[in-house]
């Protein structure tokens, strides 16, 4: 396997770390769930849709009138390629512009360290849960992700997760519900917020999607698949 080269450096790990037994508990919950109706979905990988990566695979014209994906301004890092572990597997790889020790989300948002999803409606369009594969992209260092909407300001998480120093796996799945995001005109845009303590730490994503139904997980709808997926938080403000 490849990590990344720097020494590791230990972090104390927030509040809101992995938890092996809940993330089995949270991937029951996530199997007995309904089937999602995709809306969009961005597989992050080459060797499927032909055009460096970024394209959608699938996509609702029905409800969809566009749907796009961009960088925020302050990553350094945002490209898709191989993953650092299989070597093989096609994933988009995002990083900060810069380097912070012990960076934290608040960093990623003062930093704009955000890839970007708009999606824009036909006439009205119901997005009701969102699902992805993520990974670390190495050991080194504490690193997370937040995702959060336009229709707030950005201002409230609608799923969190972030794992510590040391930390070692392969893509992980985390499907949530989310809430206020039916009924929409116009168009809706999400921020997937990343924080790694240099420029060449990484986080992972692949098969990231919108739906317009809800998972039915128990519990407020987030779920984790293997047992060392980050069981995050919904609706924390920073």
């Amino acid at each position: 396997m490849n990590r990344d080269p720097s020494p590791r450096r230990r972090v104390s790990p927030m509040n809101h770390i992995i938890n092996p037994i809940l993330a089995a508990a949270a991937f029951v919950a996530c199997s007995a769930g309904a089937s999602a109706s995709v809306l969009v979905k961005y597989p992050f990988n080459n060797n499927n849709d032909g055009s460096n990566g970024f394209a959608y695979t699938t996509f609702d014209s029905s409800v969809l009138s566009n749907a796009s994906v961009t960088p925020g301004s302050g990553l350094g890092q945002y490209s898709v390629g191989t993953d650092s572990w299989s070597g093989t597997t096609q994933v988009l790889k995002t990083g900060p512009g810069f380097s912070i020790d012990d960076a934290d989300a608040n960093d990623a948002v003062s930093n704009s360290w955000y890839v970007e999803f708009v999606l824009t409606a036909n006439s009205s369009m119901d997005i009701r849960s969102i699902e992805l594969d993520w990974s670390r992209g190495g050991t080194t260092g504490t690193r997370g992700w937040f995702v959060r909407s336009s229709l707030d300001g950005y201002t409230s998480d609608l799923y969190s997760n972030q794992t510590p120093d040391g930390t070692s796996f392969g893509l992980q799945h985390a499907a949530f519900d989310i809430g206020g995001h039916t009924g929409l005109s116009g168009f809706v845009a999400f921020r997937l917020y990343i924080y790694t303590p240099r420029t060449a730490r990484f986080m992972d994503f692949q098969n990231v999607q919108f739906n317009s139904t809800a998972l039915a997980v128990p519990g407020g709808g987030i779920a984790a698949l293997g047992g060392l997926a980050g069981v995050g938080r919904r609706r924390r403000r920073s």
